[in-house]
């Protein structure tokens, strides 16, 4: 009688099956780590881990850590969304609601724009801080503890009595938005399958679009007293994750990196669990620095990995640990010990601790912008960071959920209720075309996705230029819509996930605050500027700046960003290290024509 995962090879029947030894790249010979006992099924049915398909428990995972994207939703959104309700900006009607809680807070002009703009501000803090304390405590820890900053943010929004105290809310929520950001995207990436990064990397803009569809929801339903509890939300959605997210394994690049080999191989075989996970366990191994590598080789390498064992019982060929259970066979080359210490001492000879040619290990932010890490990232760190910046460049978020917004600018700004319900009508837009990215960026790729979302933003960009120019309406609120369901289906999605995906495990962190950092510094330079561009009478331009902006970053992404779907980030780097390239190339076949493919 098969066990519970004896006939794990049918759950990808049409992925290939690729052998361990295939998959060593280190030079290792190594066993093969399965879930089960090998001697109750028959191991060469079992598929390759790369090849798993969809899962229960990373989907779960997945599912608790996108609350963290929500809160970053509901805060972008809600300042904006219930602007009426909750600021006052006379010196009158400031009677008390409930208790000691007055119905409105008296801001002024100035230090309102101060408050929306102060939860960037604190983004970019926790984006700078975000790195040091996940490599510190590990990916699930800090977003974990992340989940006070939002806790104490939504406490200080609700019992606010002044414009100070909200503002202060404000920044300390925005300290969980910049961790949230970075480390949230991080652990998806690294525990989820190369075949299914896409589906769940993608769930962090689709919860981020949720949570700020649900603040303009609320901001129509709400009275004048109700916006506390509104402000709140996001305290309920962090005490969820401090509940249940402990119950979930580390990520296992973090776990390797911190030289916890064991409890690296239980969360693999956890999240992996009825598949063989040497292949990407070796893969996990390689993509550290050499340095940590070799130390982790050289030390905490068990004998399941390193050398021949037996278990207790004395039957030779098997291993048993107390919390990962039974393990592989081991192959022929690894009977002895000796010859296990001499395949290790010949892959520290392969991969030497530091380089030569003036390189470093160190995955500093500077070393890896000038190349000096030990791999030449300069042309991935261009790529990440150009397709962040068209993020918030393409001007999407600003222009439905800012102030000011495209929707105000159509309708009478003394009756707020229509510009308020064609925000939310753009919001759902945004909805099926998160659905449709989920289920199609890892089949189509990155690429044709981000080049669909960015030429049709401009095209939208020009429609809506042309309607505020001469006048219909219609045709605006038309592209209007049509522009967010272009932006959410590929260029408000991708970047969450490429950055991770693209980037070896030992400079992940560095690039992805990096990254965050970015996007939040862009976000205050767009709140002061955008607002007074579009109060001013120069507003038509505005869709003219945004459609140039999507064209250029449509010809950048066809020139220079490579396809990273379904492929191992070791693959995506050693292609795609060095300078800046191109990845279209010229194919002379009779007639000349061009192809827009990865460079080889």
């Amino acid at each position: 009688m098969l066990p519970r995962y004896g006939k794990a090879h049918t759950r990808c029947s049409g992925a290939k099956t690729r052998s361990a030894a295939a998959g060593n790249s280190s030079g290792l010979s190594v066993p093969r780590v399965f879930a089960v006992d090998l001697h109750e099924v028959d191991s060469d049915k079992f598929q390759d881990s790369r090849d798993s398909g969809f899962s229960m428990y990373v989907l779960t995972t997945v599912l608790l850590v996108s609350l963290s994207a929500m809160c970053i939703g509901w805060s972008l959104g809600i300042a904006g969304a219930s602007k009426l309700t909750i600021c006052l900006f006379q010196d009158e009607d400031t009677s008390s609601g409930v208790g000691e809680f007055p119905k409105h807070i008296l801001f002024s002009e100035n230090s309102w724009s101060v408050a929306i703009g102060i939860l960037s501000v604190g983004g970019l803090v926790g984006a700078l801080a975000s790195g040091v304390i996940a490599d510190s405590i590990g990916r699930r820890n800090t977003l974990v503890i992340n989940n006070g900053f939002f806790l104490a943010g939504s406490v200080w929004m609700g019992t606010a009595t002044t414009a100070v105290h909200f503002s202060l809310g404000r920044f300390v929520m925005g300290i969980g938005c910049g961790v949230a950001s970075n480390i949230a995207n991080t652990y998806v990436g690294e525990i989820s399958p190369i075949g299914w990064r896409g589906f769940y990397g993608a769930f962090f803009h689709f919860a981020l679009m949720l949570g700020i569809l649900g603040t303009q929801i609320a901001a129509a339903l709400v009275n004048h007293m109700q916006w506390r509890v509104v402000v709140a939300i996001p305290g309920v959605l962090s005490l969820i994750q401090i509940a249940m997210l402990p119950l979930r394994v580390e990520s296992p690049s973090y776990l390797i990196k911190a030289r916890h080999v064991n409890e690296a191989r239980h969360a693999l075989l956890k999240l992996r669990s009825g598949f063989d996970v040497t292949a990407e366990w070796q893969e996990c191994l390689a993509s550290l620095d050499s340095s940590a590598y070799n130390a982790t080789m050289a030390t905490d390498v068990p004998p399941a990995i390193g050398a021949s064992s037996s278990s207790s019982s004395g039957s030779p060929g098997k291993f048993t640990h107390p919390r990962i259970g039974c393990l592989s066979q081991l192959d022929a080359s690894t009977e002895d010990a000796s010859d296990s210490e001499t395949t290790v001492k010949s892959s520290a000879a392969m991969k030497p601790a530091a380089a030569t040619d003036g390189r470093t290990c160190k995955p500093g932010v500077w070393q890896m912008i000038c190349g000096r890490t030990r791999d030449d990232l300069r042309h991935l760190v261009v790529c990440n960071m150009a397709v962040m910046c068209l993020q918030q460049l393409c001007g999407v978020y600003v222009v439905l959920f800012s102030d000011c917004s495209l929707a105000s600018m159509l309708f009478d700004p003394e009756s707020p209720l229509p510009t308020r319900w064609a925000c939310i009508i753009a919001c759902i837009a945004a909805i099926p075309a998160g659905v449709l990215c989920m289920f199609k960026v890892d089949t189509l790729g990155r690429r044709p996705l981000l080049l669909i979302s960015l030429g049709g933003m401009c095209a939208c960009s020009v429609l809506i230029s042309v309607g505020l120019f001469y006048g219909p309406s219609a045709l605006v609120m038309t592209a209007m819509f049509l522009c967010c369901f272009v932006f959410n289906m590929g260029v408000g999605a991708i970047p969450w996930f490429y950055i991770s995906e693209s980037t070896p495990a030992y400079a992940r962190s560095a690039m992805t605050m990096l990254g965050c950092s970015v996007y939040w510094c862009l976000s205050i330079i767009i709140g002061l500027i955008v607002p007074a561009i579009e109060r001013s009478s120069s507003s038509q331009w505005l869709f003219v700046v945004y459609g140039s902006i999507s064209a250029l970053g449509f010809l950048f992404v066809a020139m220079f960003v490579p396809e990273t779907a379904t492929r191992a980030t070791a693959d995506i780097v050693k292609e795609h290290s060095g300078s800046m390239h191109f990845v279209i190339k010229r194919r002379l076949r009779g007639s000349s024509q061009f192809f827009i493919g990865d460079r080889r």
